[in-house]
């Protein structure tokens, strides 16, 4: 009887394991065990196997293809049926093609039609360029019709270029028309600036952002990480905050996370503040900080260790 081909039995060969180290490793024993040769043929029979063995050796074989040859992968992954088996197909070689060689991938990915395939191996490419190329992957990222899916992906493309270059990611982010979604990128760049310089990113929160949830839940954000390295400042900006609610909730984080690193210095503000709900929600917050860190203590792990 003739040996079976290596495409038949490769999912066969880890079926039986049972640790999830031990069958890992047997996947990239097989994976490697694929010729070249042998790599359309075998993923053409693990794209028949609906066992979730097969569904990971083909995705380690599309990856391999992929970095070996792209056009070649992106080809065969563009001419599978349509369903969950060429998404995930085509996403795994958008991730890998746009890893090894940006332009080309944004190339093929322009080239498709339209259509939910597009969009899928876009949403790869776009995703991978945004770690280092954020304005490719929001050029890429715009080609998209509006979604939520899109909108997040813009979302977080910016963001990354804020962490780079914050100036031009905020003008970029407010010449959007669309005003839902030009308050939430501009939340993003705001809440990254405030990692850089605090007060720019206050100062974009309050005039470029409308009153409501998205401006709370930055200026929130803002000053989480503006106590972090001057909280004095930060105090002083929230003190400028009109009576409202959100004033409330930023003294609560505010004093929660100062009182951490410095409680005497958290509490001697606290006492300057007026009488009302805001030094007695501060008060709480304190109060709340100074048994989490004596609780702690007391516990034997260090404060802000394991």
């Amino acid at each position: 009887m003739p040996a079976q081909p290596t495409h038949v039995i490769a999912p066969a060969a880890v079926e039986a394991e049972i640790d999830s180290d031990r069958r890992n490793e047997a996947l990239e024993r097989v994976a490697k065990s694929i010729s070249g040769a042998e790599l359309a043929a075998t993923l053409d029979a693990l794209t028949r196997d609906s066992g979730p063995e097969a569904a990971e050796l083909r995705h380690l074989l599309v990856r391999r293809w992929a970095e070996s040859d792209a056009p070649a992968a992106a080809a065969w992954a563009s001419r599978l049926p349509e369903g969950q088996v060429g998404r995930d197909a085509l996403e795994q070689v958008a991730i890998v093609w746009a890893n090894t060689a940006l332009p080309a991938a944004a190339d093929w990915v322009s080239s498709l039609p339209e259509g939910d395939r597009k969009q899928v191996a876009t949403f790869g490419v776009a995703y991978e360029a945004a770690r280092f190329e954020p304005v490719k992957a929001l050029e890429l990222t715009g080609t998209l019709p509006p979604t939520r899916e899109r909108d997040d992906l813009l979302v977080h493309a910016v963001g990354q270029w804020a962490g780079t270059d914050s100036a031009s990611a905020s003008t970029w982010a407010m010449e959007v028309s669309d005003p839902a979604l030009r308050q939430r990128l501009v939340a993003s760049v705001a809440i990254v600036l405030a990692e850089q310089d605090p007060v720019a990113a206050a100062t974009l929160a309050v005039n470029s952002l409308e009153a409501g949830e998205e401006q709370d839940r930055v200026v929130i954000s803002i000053v989480q990480r503006w106590v972090q390295f001057s909280p004095q400042a930060a105090a002083s900006w929230v003190l400028h905050f009109p009576d409202n609610p959100l004033r409330i909730a930023a003294v609560q984080n505010l004093l929660a996370l100062w009182t951490a690193q410095d409680a005497e210095a958290a509490g001697r503000w606290l006492q300057e503040l007026p009488a009302g709900p805001m030094r007695d929600a501060g008060i709480v917050a304190h109060a709340q900080a100074l048994e989490d860190r004596d609780w702690t203590t007391s516990s034997g792990t260090p404060a802000g260790g394991e």
